[in-house]
């Protein structure tokens, strides 16, 4: 009887540690998924906290009006720009009256290349810090967030008839002091992207934008005849 109940005792204290480990286990676990939603929540929550009134002060005095920037522009992810210096693309920013946070970005009669397409584009972005992650990339002071959804587009489609959308976005960074900006639109349209890759904005550019529009048409048709694309 003795014998049977010392086994007995032995059996239960195995099991005890056996759960006390899985418990351990177990309440690790559950202790870095709280921190790491937690995390996340608070990323979200700066994501979408206004940006520095002082560096969106500085940018309403120079993102602003008509600015040519050069982009790349894909179609169901095909590059329809192909020059690796992109296609001046003439944008227009416009702030808003009644809130300092908040801008329209337009783009008007946008085509290129071969695209068969002409767009229009407007939408309005909210301007916002940079969580974590991005701070690592944009580094340096200065940048400040933006971002916008359920914008409108229109325009001619590939087939001549008039087409319509919504729910277009745009999602970039602008850095107030240097005046880098990057930013990519999404048309919701022929899966139709607008790719603005880093660089810094030449307000100079806007003179000679016909110019040189025209030039990257010729230009663009040269790379086509020796790469034999029609």
């Amino acid at each position: 009887m003795f014998k049977r109940t010392f086994l007995m005792a032995i059996a239960f204290i195995c099991m005890m540690k056996a759960n006390f480990k899985k418990n351990i286990a177990f309440l690790s676990l559950l202790f870095f998924a709280v921190f790491a939603f937690c995390s996340c929540s608070s990323d979200e929550e700066i994501t979408n906290s206004d940006a520095n009134s002082e560096l969106v002060k500085e940018a309403t005095n120079y993102l602003n009006g008509e600015i040519v920037l050069s982009t790349n522009a894909t179609m169901n992810g095909v590059n329809k720009t192909l020059l690796p210096e992109g296609c001046p693309t003439k944008f227009k920013f416009e702030w808003s009256k009644t809130d300092a946070q908040t801008f329209t970005i337009s783009l008007l009669d946008f085509t290129v290349g071969n695209m068969g397409m002409i767009i229009n584009f407007k939408c309005d972005v909210k301007t916002m810090v940079l969580n974590s992650w991005e701070q690592k990339e944009y580094t340096g002071d200065g940048w400040i967030k933006f971002k916008g959804e359920d914008g409108s587009v229109w325009g001619t489609d590939t087939d001549g008839s008039a087409s319509s959308a919504k729910g277009s976005s745009v999602q970039g960074y602008y850095n107030a002091k240097t005046h880098e900006i990057q930013f990519i639109v999404n048309y919701n349209m022929m899966n139709v992207r607008s790719e603005c890759f880093k660089q810094t904005i030449d307000k100079s550019r806007l003179a000679t934008f016909e110019a040189d529009k025209k030039k990257y048409e010729e230009d663009l048709a040269a790379y086509k005849k020796e790469h034999g694309i029609k």
